[in-house]
């Protein structure tokens, strides 16, 4: 692999994945990221009250690669197990779901596992790319205005997006385009909520599954190596259901922030009284049809795609996904 170039387009778990698994290879690699930190959706949310995980929860691990690669985690602190109380609402009981998975998180919160990921590869933040460009010389990379978004040229650009975002930069070059449209998404609504009291929930986490708004509930303060900030003693993460998520797409923060909290206190049969609440929407939370293959790759074209899409909507899904872009573009 020494002398070839790789471009790869998204610096979420899946896009990190394949990079490290390339530049381990030989390859030389350079990750191009539309934010400002990496991670994708194991974010974390930082505001005045604290740290918030407002994307993915926790993540489980089952195969023997995502296991090692769990096990380096913990070696360099960046992920710990949590052992906290997790149950299910489901037609008015209440169950306990505590030992249904061993849940592992991020510290001090699920970012750290992204930027953890990063060190060491050449990843550009704040660089959307707009464009993919075929040259003689390989593939360019543009932004908007065409603009070059990075050094080029490229061997080979593999793209660790959501579907819709691969699909656009992929139309009229590759077949892997109609694929990727194909696949669908459910948004979701979270809501970061601060507490300065405590609410009386009994559990650290929680499927609501007979609720039309909320989906989840999380006491994130609860998580392992949570800081704390004076006057804040709780804080809630909460993930409306998709169909909600979805009928209200367009409905104004703070009317979906008052709907949330105020589903949460009827559960919980509690007057809740936030220090501050906040929603963030996820266009792309959740795939509705995700492929059952690991990854896309057209090595005519020398084109791939990877994500948790492909092969299992979960953080051990976009893992394995990287690394399975990484050997088909190695092969």
């Amino acid at each position: 692999m020494q002398g070839r170039r790789f471009a790869i387009v998204g610096a979420g778990i899946a896009g990190l994945a394949c990079a490290r698994a390339l530049s381990e290879a030989g390859a030389s690699v350079a990750v191009f990221e539309s934010e400002a930190v990496p991670g994708g959706r194991a974010a974390t949310l930082i505001n005045g009250a604290g740290p918030y995980d407002h994307g993915a929860q926790y993540f489980t691990a089952g195969d023997s690669r995502f296991l090692g690669e769990l096990q380096r985690w913990q070696s360099a602190g960046v992920a710990q197990r949590w052992a906290g109380r997790i149950v299910a609402f489901d037609n008015g009981t209440l169950q306990d779901r505590t030992d249904s998975a061993e849940r592992f998180v991020g510290v001090p919160g699920m970012r750290r596992l992204g930027l953890h990921m990063a060190q060491g590869l050449d990843v550009r933040y704040a660089m959307p790319v707009a464009r993919l460009q075929r040259a003689d010389d390989g593939w360019r990379l543009l932004a908007d205005g065409g603009q070059a978004g990075g050094a080029g040229p490229f061997d080979a650009v593999l793209l660790a997006v959501p579907s819709p975002v691969a699909a656009s930069l992929l139309a009229g070059l590759t077949s892997l385009a109609d694929v990727a449209a194909a696949v669908s998404w459910d948004p979701c609504w979270a809501v970061t909520m601060a507490l300065g009291h405590r609410s009386g929930a009994g559990f650290e986490g929680a499927f609501v599954n007979d609720d039309p708004i909320l989906g989840w509930a999380a006491l994130d303060s609860a998580k392992p190596r949570r800081g704390r900030v004076d006057g804040v003693v709780e804080r809630w993460v909460l993930h409306a259901r998709p169909q909600w998520s979805s009928r209200y797409a367009e409905l104004h923060e703070q009317d979906i922030t008052y709907w949330m909290v105020r589903s949460f206190a009827a559960r919980l049969r509690r007057n809740l009284t936030p220090l501050q609440a906040k929603a963030v929407r996820w266009p792309h939370a959740t795939p509705i049809n995700p492929l059952p293959q690991p990854c896309l790759w057209d090595g005519a074209q020398r084109l791939g795609i990877a994500g948790d899409w492909c092969g299992g909507p979960r953080i051990e899904g976009a893992y394995l996904s990287g690394l399975a872009l990484a050997e088909a573009a190695l092969r």
